[in-house]
């Protein structure tokens, strides 16, 4: 049953949600990583349904929207907001490689952080308004399966963050691999696809697929250039790429509603 304990893994590893923790194994952590995207797409349709559930009972797609998205945030323990609120702070400081890691491990938000922190929800919020709420189940967990396929690539050698002893990047850094990595992708792309075309037509499959395929293009650019800027990736590093990755494909399938006749 390792499919069931990389899942159990990945929750226990990346959310508040109460589950038991078992006797940890080398291998739940690459496992975990690579269960990662299937919670992201779980998580994706309870906030969805959750968020649409709210905006029928009030009349209020703007409080539909903020319950989707602040479930999110609690359930995840706001890992990947807070890793996108540091890394803001270490490239806005404009200091060398080490002294910007250094920020990102400090406990204080600055203000290009708060800043960064307020942008990002209020365009989750608002991309959530212009789909009808009925689509929020898919358009989350779309968008939040693909942003935690991410990851994944920053785990091959020489692309992330270097692995040190006794830190997660020694346990996940190598372990997966382009197989791995391609493999989740492609069972990602196809899953939200066929989901899309069943619910919504081939037109709007083949439209939000084009999205996620464009928002991994620019999770690898966003990636690069934060491992030229900084040397070398972290936990905070990962949390950004995931949640601009998220925030991409939503803002993506915003931009295409009317574009495909979605009501």
């Amino acid at each position: 049953m390792r499919p069931l304990r990389a899942f159990h893994s990945a929750v226990a590893m990346y959310t508040w949600l109460p589950v038991r923790k078992h006797d940890w194994a080398d291998r739940d952590f690459p496992d975990g990583l690579v269960a990662l995207p299937w919670l992201g797409m779980v998580l994706g349709v309870a906030a969805g349904l959750l968020g649409w559930g709210s905006a029928v009972a009030s009349g209020s797609w703007f409080l539909g929207a903020l319950m989707a998205v602040g479930a999110v945030a609690y359930a995840t323990g706001a890992m990947h907001l807070d890793g996108t609120a540091d890394v803001a702070d270490a490239l806005g400081s404009r200091k060398p490689a080490e002294q910007a890691r250094a920020i990102m491990k400090q406990s204080d938000i600055g203000p290009m952080g708060v800043v960064s922190l307020l942008v990002v929800l209020l365009l989750e919020v608002a991309c959530l308004g212009v789909a009808p709420p009925g689509a929020w189940p898919l358009l989350m967990a779309f968008g939040m399966a693909a942003g935690r396929v991410v990851p994944l690539a920053a785990t091959l050698p020489g692309r992330g963050e270097e692995p040190v002893p006794g830190t997660l990047s020694s346990l996940v850094a190598g372990k997966i691999g382009e197989t791995g990595l391609w493999a989740s992708r492609g069972a990602v792309l196809v899953t939200g696809g066929a989901v899309t075309w069943w619910l919504l037509g081939w037109l709007a499959a083949a439209c939000w697929s084009g999205v996620v395929v464009t928002a991994w293009v620019f999770s690898t650019c966003w990636q690069r250039h934060l491992l030229r800027r900084l040397g070398r990736l972290n936990g905070d590093c990962y949390g950004s790429l995931i949640e601009l990755t998220q925030l991409a494909v939503w803002l993506g399938i915003a931009l295409t509603v009317k574009l495909i006749g979605v009501a």
